[in-house]
């Protein structure tokens, strides 16, 4: 079941069950939101989601609640929709965010592509790391982005450089044919891309993560990054 379909089963069986006791017992009404809340948290613990979603459910019911006393007209919510998914795209199913390289990230990964390789970037963005290693001359570099905001951004960023940038699927682009692929996704991601990268890439390519390991594969190369966040790349020699 998809993380965004339980977390909703999850939001109302402990909107009913919540509603019930607060009837049962004779709470004041004003304890259902928050009994609901801990009571979503709790399933969502009991039913081995990601701690993030544990906060997700947390703060869910006391949002609520603050939207409908801010009285903001209802137009807005869509708006703020309809920004999030020309932002983010299907996050429901990629469970991939906007996650931007830097500075060290991009100088460790320029160090890894061979002269006249080909680089592709999984998970584009805004044409960060496109634009970056488009500056080496010689090597030829492309990039997929499935979110159509952070797509357009990265066309435009890229009208004067020597690099293609794609909207589709990550999880559907071909990764046969590259000399290095660059991935900035999440946790959720990569196990099924790490399936995806042994079956296609061929060996001697490399393969490499921002931030997150492929569970219980160790990486052949980790470079510490010595940035604020503590970050690494993640780096495997395809065989």
């Amino acid at each position: 079941m998809r993380p965004a379909l339980a977390a909703l089963l999850i939001q109302c069986g402990a909107a009913a069950a919540a509603f019930a006791l607060v009837r049962a017992a004779a709470f004041p009404p004003a304890l259902w939101w928050p009994l609901q809340a801990g009571l979503a948290a709790a399933a969502s613990v009991a039913t081995g989601q990601p701690r993030w979603w544990w906060l997700i459910h947390l703060a869910f019911m006391p949002a609520a609640a603050l939207a409908l006393r801010l009285g903001w007209p209802p137009w807005l919510y869509l708006c703020a929709f309809a920004l999030a998914w020309l932002l983010f795209g299907r996050i429901d199913r990629s469970r991939v965010p906007l996650y931007l390289s830097n500075r060290l990230a991009l100088d460790a990964l320029l160090q890894r592509v061979p002269p006249g390789g080909r680089v592709l970037d999984l998970g584009a963005g805004t044409g960060t790391v496109l634009a970056y290693l488009a500056r080496r001359p010689g090597i030829v570099v492309e990039g997929v982005e499935h979110a159509w905001l952070p797509w357009l951004l990265a066309r435009l960023r890229l009208l004067r450089r020597d690099a293609r940038v794609w909207r589709g699927d990550l999880m559907r682009w071909p990764l046969a044919g590259y000399d290095v692929v660059y991935a900035f996704l999440s946790p959720a991601a990569m196990p099924s891309l790490w399936r995806k990268a042994r079956a296609e890439m061929r060996p001697g390519s490399l393969f490499v993560s921002n931030s997150f390991p492929v569970p219980d594969v160790d990486a052949d190369e980790i470079i510490e990054l010595d940035d604020w966040k503590g970050a690494r790349l993640y780096l495997w020699r395809m065989r």
